[in-house]
């Protein structure tokens, strides 16, 4: 992402334009911001298509077909000027790194994220092709690595050159990029995925899957066959992926979010919520989450069991509750600076750190009840870092609507930022009412002494100390269990109060929790 110049546009259509994310096929794309608050990538076709009446009818046509695909692993299309120039689309914008920045920053994927990557992707493409449109100039820039799932960009509106290192054969002859096209570059993309190396060579030649796991190297050649007959249909790749598990729910998938661009600040202030870093969408500039409401029924009706979340014993209807807190914080910068400077603050310790994912090293009393509105346990062990705050959204009350049903963003951030205070990693924790099980089903035990599933942890200086961090469980959550990670379950599978706990994170075994909260799932309860 880069800044606009004196060049650019302020404003493309009804679209007030933010940053360059890049140049497509087509021409520049740019970050912009909808009347409504929307965040969307504005493509703006080029003189290349403009000048030619073939190739602008070509554009049109499949613009048109391109704005009927719908699925979870392509950018939709919202927004575009067909009728005359200046011609631009308006897609979804998905927050994250390309794929190719991904593995440029932190190696080959192992073979279980590339199978449920794989599988993902070939999901996107039979929905493009299944509405009679080819993506053509598919590569691993094309795929951001969004905290949803990944997301192919750029779909179907290619000139159909095909990419160098990632087209088809009869592509490179000179044939239009058809559907088979897109299985051999999404071979290759893997390819590239799992080894981290060009696929077919830094100067062509045979596909390089040296050290791949047998199965998925197979899968990857049979993509990647030179006779655009023999390769499988998209539909079949993501059967022989049989990968088990949602792609978002992978630790190694969660891990690469931290590689993304974070949004201007002018996007932050200009509307609701907006992405910054891996996760998430934090509130305006200025925005203070409110204090909890007190205890105690705030109306009347039946609550269903099923999206019934409840903040602080606050009963709330179905679909319509949230859970926010605020983090007792000391006074401004000036007192955060002081605290620091006289080691009142907790501060890092040598360790076998940076934490990344931690884990359970003593029984874990904590436990939410939501009728009291309190923590039951033992006091928080550390008290949390001054003007540290903290707040819980459900999708239910998701200003955006960018969160799925039955998806809950948890976030932090600092009031004010400290300069030059030591890494300060919080990892977020979230314990269902009841002990699962190695699927991560509830075993009906309900004295839970578990540490329960949690998310990267994340330091709460990073990049601006003031903007929120955020995770979304289940997405972003996940369990050790025998040495493995089991993925959080969805919350309706355990009605009652879960325990959400902010742990200041030394390593991935030295950890102490700052603050207890929770919320409630089904119907209220006392």
């Amino acid at each position: 992402m880069e800044a606009l110049t004196d060049t650019d546009p302020a404003q493309v259509g009804a679209h007030a334009l933010l940053a360059r994310l890049g140049a497509g096929a087509l021409g520049p794309v740019y970050l912009a911001r909808s009347p409504g608050g929307r965040l969307v990538a504005v493509q703006v076709v080029g003189s290349q298509t403009t000048g030619d009446p073939e190739a602008l009818a070509r554009f049109k046509r499949e613009a048109e077909a391109v704005r009927a695909v719908r699925s979870a692993h392509t950018a939709d299309l919202v927004d575009a000027s067909l009728a005359a120039p200046p011609f631009w689309l308006a897609t979804e914008y998905a927050a994250g790194p390309t794929l190719a920045r991904a593995v440029a920053g932190r190696g080959p994927l192992p073979a279980p994220t590339c199978r449920r990557l794989l599988a993902a992707l070939a999901e996107g493409l039979a929905a493009l092709h299944a509405h009679g449109v080819a993506h053509r100039e598919f590569t691993p820039k094309c795929v951001v690595l969004a905290a949803q799932g990944p997301q192919i960009t750029g779909s179907g509106l290619a000139r159909g050159a095909g990419a160098p290192g990632f087209a088809a054969p009869e592509v490179r002859a000179g044939a239009e990029a058809g559907p088979a096209a897109d299985v051999f570059a999404l071979g290759a993309v893997l390819a590239y995925a799992a080894t981290g190396r060009p696929p077919f060579g830094a100067v062509g030649g045979p596909l390089d899957v040296a050290g791949v796991e047998p199965g998925l190297a197979a899968l990857v050649a049979a993509c990647t066959e030179e006779d655009p007959a023999r390769r499988p249909h998209p539909a079949e790749v993501v059967e022989r992926c049989a990968a088990e598990g949602a792609l978002a729910g992978d630790p190694v998938y969660a891990g690469m979010g931290a590689l993304g661009d974070a949004v201007p600040r002018a996007a932050v202030r200009a509307q609701g919520p907006a992405p910054a870093g891996a996760y998430g969408y934090p509130p305006p500039a200025g925005w203070v989450p409110p204090a909890p409401a007190a205890a105690g029924p705030s109306s009347g009706r039946r609550r269903g069991r099923a999206g019934a979340w409840a903040a602080a014993g606050l009963a709330l209807a179905a679909l319509g509750a949230v859970a926010v807190w605020r983090i007792p914080a000391g006074g401004g910068s000036a007192a955060a600076a002081a605290d620091a400077a006289a080691g009142s603050q907790p501060a890092a310790r040598p360790s076998a750190g940076p934490p990344v994912l931690i884990r359970q090293t003593a029984p874990n009393p904590d436990s939410w009840d939501p009728v009291r509105g309190e923590c039951r346990g033992p006091e928080v062990e550390e008290r949390p870092l001054t003007g540290l705050q903290g707040a819980v959204t459900p999708a239910e009350q998701d200003p955006e609507g960018e969160l799925r049903p039955g998806r809950v963003r948890i976030a932090f951030r600092l009031e004010e930022a400290v300069p030059g205070a030591p890494a300060y990693h919080v990892a977020v924790v979230v314990k269902p009412p009841h002990e699962v099980d190695a699927q991560g089903r509830s075993t009906g035990v309900s004295d839970n002494r578990q540490l329960g599933f949690v998310a990267l942890a994340r330091d709460v200086h990073e990049g601006d100390a003031t903007q929120w961090k955020s995770v979304v469980y289940p997405d972003d959550f996940s369990m050790e269990w025998d040495g493995r990670r089991v993925p959080a379950p969805a919350p309706a599978q355990d009605p009652g109060g879960w325990t959400v706990v902010f742990r200041h994170a030394v390593s991935d075994t030295e950890h102490k929790s700052v603050w207890c909260r929770g919320f409630d799932v089904g119907a209220q309860k006392g």
